[in-house]
């Protein structure tokens, strides 16, 4: 994501339209239309909601904080020198972090693209909305921003929510995450002791990336595998149903 979209004068209604449209999506009226979810209790639905809201799509001044630490992160991990620069030889860092190395820094991967996915078609919005800004017009209206997302193509939007879960299933990995921070942690100590060829923008990269897996870790471990996958499918449930009326009511 650009900043200059971000930065862009009316940008933070497509952020609070999003936002009013997830409230609106995990719903409790909305969640009791699918017999597939009546077993995740509402306070489980909640902290998914606020997990979306807050680490996902927050409001502009905390997104611009997020999207740049991001940025960074993207940066040192597409650099394989600066990323064996704080891991040390590949022996080595097997040795350390043990076999679930690679499929640690595969989540961290994995993590960053979900993240990435979550605002890909934002300037289709954005683009779309603009007339209807311009006449006053209220885009978080819910049919209103629903016909805004039925301009999303289909593949687009699938793979959102692929991604969407896709990031979910490696949070619900408790014994993955632990790995995961593991070398986080060691990566932050080694970037801060070398400041002559790490920025202070890369390490807060890390720090939130790390921030983002321990409330992941928060959300799921106090539930049992087969609710974990009732959430995981919940959550596809959800997506796919909610873009669809929203196709449907545009034809």
């Amino acid at each position: 994501m650009k900043d200059s979209l971000l930065q862009e004068k009316n940008f933070n209604l497509i952020i609070d339209a999003y936002r009013k449209s997830l409230l609106l999506r995990y719903s409790e009226e909305n969640i009791k239309k699918f017999s597939e979810l009546s077993k995740i209790d509402r306070t489980t639905i909640d902290k998914l909601v606020k997990y979306f809201l807050e680490l996902l799509y927050p409001p502009l001044e905390d997104r611009l904080k997020l999207d740049n630490a991001f940025a960074s992160l993207s940066n040192f991990v597409h650099s394989p020198s600066k990323l064996m620069g704080v891991l040390g030889n590949i022996p080595y860092a097997v040795m350390k972090f043990g076999k679930m190395l690679f499929s640690a820094l595969q989540a961290g991967m994995n993590a960053l693209r979900s993240y990435l996915a979550a605002h890909r078609f934002e300037k289709e919005l954005y683009d779309a909305s603009l007339p209807l800004i311009e006449k006053g017009i209220d885009i978080s209206e819910e049919k209103i921003f629903n016909s805004l997302l039925a301009k999303i193509p289909q593949a687009d939007a699938d793979e959102f929510r692929h991604q969407v879960v896709k990031l979910f299933e490696i949070l619900s990995n408790q014994e993955l995450l632990v790995k995961v921070q593991d070398v986080m942690l060691h990566v932050i100590e080694k970037m801060e002791s070398n400041k002559n060829i790490y920025t202070s923008e890369e390490v807060e990269g890390i720090r939130l990336g790390y921030g983002i897996i321990e409330k992941g870790k928060e959300l799921f471990s106090s539930l049992k595998k087969e609710d974990v996958e009732t959430v995981l499918k919940g959550i596809d449930i959800v997506e796919k149903s909610f873009f669809e009326r929203a196709k449907q009511e545009n034809i």
